[in-house]
């Protein structure tokens, strides 16, 4: 098994996140069977007009960036070189998918302008980009389940190069009726996820810089290659993978003040949350927030950022194909 590793300390700056209820960094009530919700009038809100041309994917892009951008102060962004890094398992869905069936099922024909605007891998990015006046790199990731940690892990080396000096990193993707085309979509075998209902997220973090007035650091960023035949590590074999993450990272054990927390994706089906907890472990199951997604994982990541202090963070996720992979964080 081979490993890319990211292992030094990144100063996240911001971060922010939209759950299927569609508040900007709070949770909401919300139900699997009644989404999507339409976000035209939070785009209003937060970007002082509506967004035409634009599907849901681009809104939820754009809204669940600025949640987190906004709470950094223009000062802090003035003259600095920005990268946008958007991470999607499944891409702009809702406009790819009547943009492919005009074309190829119902003998050709011509889509219109907006659905093939729509359809382009990076729209979203560009549109967020333009927005924010970011002319920095600007790159959309898909790796599927490990699409964000991905785009973290090549937000950092982007980072660590000097090309940019902040990166904006996110994940979003968009629940597409129906609950059983999403979840066939996803490959969600019965028994092999987390019980958790289907749903959508934005979440982002904004990243680099000397550190001052940061609220977390991402620590580390391990993603491994594994192999096709592979099964999900047990809840024992994860757990011993964060506490060999925990004592590596100086003052995390030692300090009774920093609470240990981790993050399971939603193909972490069998872990045992009894065993975490004797081990000094809290496991947060923010998939009750956001609903399973693809890259779900930035959204809880970003929650987590924002609501625990004083914590050391894990997020552990896992792909069909046998790759995982973990984040390490810590909160001031």
């Amino acid at each position: 098994m081979t490993t890319k590793l990211k292992n030094s300390s990144l100063p996240v700056l911001a971060a922010g996140y939209l759950g299927p209820a569609l508040i900007p960094n709070a949770d909401g009530s919300w139900e699997e069977q009644r989404l999507p919700a339409d976000p035209d009038d939070l785009v209003r809100k937060m970007m002082g007009q509506p967004m035409r041309r634009a599907g849901r994917f681009i809104k939820l892009v754009c809204c669940g960036a600025l949640a987190c951008m906004s709470r950094v102060s223009e000062e802090a962004l003035l003259g600095r070189k920005i990268g946008i890094f958007l991470a999607t398992g499944l891409g702009n869905i809702d406009e790819i998918l009547p943009f492919i069936t005009q074309v190829f099922k119902y003998d050709g024909g011509f889509p219109s302008p907006n659905q093939f605007a729509n359809s382009v891998s990076n729209s979203a990015a560009f549109f967020l980009a333009k927005f924010c006046g970011i002319r920095g790199v600007v790159l959309t990731i898909s790796q599927e389940e490990l699409s964000f940690e991905s785009a973290l892990w090549l937000a950092q080396s982007y980072l660590e190069s000097g090309e940019i000096d902040l990166a904006l990193v996110g994940g979003c993707d968009v629940f597409t009726p129906s609950v059983a085309d999403y979840r066939e979509r996803l490959n969600l075998a019965p028994g092999r996820y987390r019980s958790a209902p289907m749903g959508e997220a934005s979440g982002w973090l904004l990243l680099g810089g000397d550190g001052e007035g940061k609220i977390g650091d991402i620590l580390s960023v391990e993603i491994s290659s594994g192999s096709t035949d592979a099964e999900s590590p047990s809840s024992d074999d994860f757990l011993g993978q964060c506490e060999k993450l925990a004592a590596e990272k100086e003052g995390f054990p030692k300090d009774d003040k920093i609470s240990k927390v981790f993050l399971p994706g939603f193909n972490l089906a069998n872990i045992d949350e009894a065993s975490w907890r004797n081990s000094g472990w809290d496991v947060d199951d923010y998939l009750i927030q956001c609903g399973i997604s693809s890259t779900a994982s930035a959204c809880g990541l970003a929650r987590a950022l924002l609501s625990r202090q004083d914590a050391f963070l894990v997020h552990g996720n896992f792909f069909s194909s046998g790759r995982q992979a973990l984040i390490a964080a810590s909160t001031e």
